[in-house]
């Protein structure tokens, strides 16, 4: 930067901070910006400056906000150097294009792009395929996370109405009912839960008996989340029609009511 260039950068801000220009000022902050052009990211420093505060503007300011500027369009076009494929390039050769090349994409040459893009990477061919199946129809009916012959066994084990709350298979967790399996959850003063189980239970027993569809765990394993996925939770509670109807329940029928208390034993 000469000096009269940097008197023209010094007007600039005194149009901001009404500030005065000498000659002096001009030398130096000509001397201090010896190595930094004026170009359109120079003044751009200095609105960008004064856009984000009052603060009075050094030339230290302007050089770290185009610094930063310059920064930020070398990351955004990810900028991946290919030799050349017809000869041998020499150290010296690399080096001077790499810096025209990152030059290139600071001055805004060099458009925005993803750094799969950068890279020219595309997809594995498993994950395209998924891709062209997006939108297309699928089946009506889901795959039988738990089978229609796991729910006969769970409901077999629970006599009476109380197979339609199947979360009695398992123990219940939760620390103010502890209640075993084939036993009805306790609230807290002590009473029966007739129509339901605690949440804890539920999650135990989707976690027991179902594979989760979301991330596949199997019956017995834990999901990759800290509790099971709601999708698991649907599925271990799912009705299955025809092994309802062979129980002589309707499919989709909500929960009988359980009409004594205490265990099943």
């Amino acid at each position: 930067m000469t000096p009269a260039d940097a008197a023209e950068l010094l007007t600039l801000c005194a149009a901001f901070d009404r500030r005065t220009i000498g000659e002096a000022d001009a030398r130096a902050w000509a001397y201090a910006l010896r190595d930094v052009p004026l170009d359109d990211d120079t003044r751009d420093a200095v609105a960008d400056h004064y856009g984000r505060t009052e603060e009075w503007i050094t030339p230290a300011h302007v050089r770290t906000v185009r610094a930063r500027v310059r920064a930020d369009r070398i990351a955004a076009a990810h900028p991946v150097y290919e030799p050349p494929q017809d000869e041998d390039e020499t150290g010296a050769q690399f080096t001077a294009r790499r810096r025209a090349q990152i030059a290139a994409a600071a001055d805004g040459a060099l458009p925005a792009r993803s750094i799969g893009q950068a890279l020219n990477a595309s997809p594995p061919d498993n994950v395209l395929a998924l891709v062209a199946g997006v939108g297309r129809p699928v089946g009506d009916e889901p795959p039988p996370y738990i089978t229609p012959e796991r729910r006969t066994q769970v409901r077999a084990s629970l006599s009476g109405k109380r197979a339609a709350l199947v979360e009695l298979a398992v123990d219940c967790p939760n620390r103010q009912c502890r209640a075993g399996r084939r036993h009805l959850c306790k609230g807290l003063r002590g009473a029966e839960l007739r129509s339901g189980v605690h949440a804890s239970r539920r999650d135990a027993y989707a976690t027991a008996y179902a594979t989760c569809p979301e991330c596949q765990a199997g019956p017995g394993r834990q999901c990759t989340a800290p509790e099971p996925h709601p999708a698991r939770i649907r599925a271990a509670l799912a009705p299955v029609p025809d092994t309802d109807a062979a129980e002589g329940e309707q499919p989709g029928a909500g929960r009988a009511r359980p009409t004594t208390g205490g265990s099943l034993a």
